[in-house]
Order: structure tokens, then sequence, then C-alpha cells
């Protein structure tokens, strides 16, 4: 028996309706000289017409192999704003349902407070997503570029305010 798979898209991949050609893409993200690991990696296209956005996360060598919408390999043709974002956060476990009982809710407590006053930007502001200035221009070539994110920094966030 002769199995016959059809192909679609960038890589063999279904791709849904409407959804322009994908490339194979990589950006390599940089912080003071030294590839950034860990890092995730938003890419906004600067044509506010095109809706699709790409990403994903930076290995030991600071590259992201970009995906659209999280799930398809590869990004559309075109210029992107690029958002960088790494954060450090304290290894703690903690518990997904709020214990109800007084002292298991005080345990639940001190840990939500330790992992909030130990977490920490790693990625100066300024290139984030709403703010950034980095852009890359993802063509028919694999490689996209390199984007710097120096100084390396290491700012702890504000606790989120109670309503």
């Amino acid at each position: 028996m002769v199995w016959l798979l059809p192909l679609f898209g960038c890589g063999g991949q279904k791709l849904p309706p409407g959804m322009p050609k994908l490339y194979p893409a990589t950006v390599t993200v940089m912080q003071d000289g030294r590839p950034l690991e860990g890092a995730e990696i938003v890419l906004i296209n600067t044509d506010p017409a095109v809706n699709w956005s790409a990403g994903g996360m930076t290995d030991k060598n600071g590259v992201v192999k970009l995906r659209t919408m999280g799930q398809y390999e590869g990004a559309p043709l075109g210029r992107y704003k690029v958002g960088v974002r790494k954060v450090e956060v304290p290894d703690i476990a903690l518990p997904l349902d709020i214990p109800s009982d007084p002292e298991g809710l005080r345990e639940y407590q001190r840990l939500a407070r330790e992992i909030a006053e130990n977490t920490f930007s790693l990625v100066e502001e300024q290139f984030s997503i709403g703010r950034t200035q980095l852009e890359v221009e993802i063509t028919a070539s694999n490689d996209n570029g390199t984007v710097d994110v120096s100084p390396a920094i290491r700012v702890k966030i504000p606790a989120v305010p109670r309503g």
C-alpha cells in the first residue's frame, strides 16, 4: 500500500485560511556582547494591515526560530518591530488551588510574596513590544539579523497593586 501525503505551506504544515506564505526565519538576540538565552521574542509587523505576528524563545546561542501564531513554523515576509522580554522568577512551587484553611492560606500568601519579591526583569523596558524601536526584516533568507538589548540589567518587577 502506498500513502500519498499532501504538503501545505511552509515545511508541509497546513496553514489557516488567509495566512500568507511563511518563510523559515531566525533572529539572534545579544546582550552586552553575549547571546541572550531564554528570552521571549515577539515580532509585530510594521504594516498595520498585516495581522500576523511571530515569535518564540531564544536558545543558548540567543537564536529564536520564529513561529507564527505560536504554532506555524516561519514568518510572513515583511518588516517587524521586535519586542524582547526575559524575567527571572524564583523556583518556588505555588499550589494551583488557594487553600481554604487559615494556616494553608497564610503559607500560600507567604510563598506568593516571596515569588513577587524575587522576580526580576533582565531586559530594559525600552525593548518591550509596546516601546521597542528594534526592527528586523523577514526575507526569503533564513538569517534575518541580530538585535542588541544592552545593557544587561536586573530590575525588580513591581508588585501588581490590589484593586
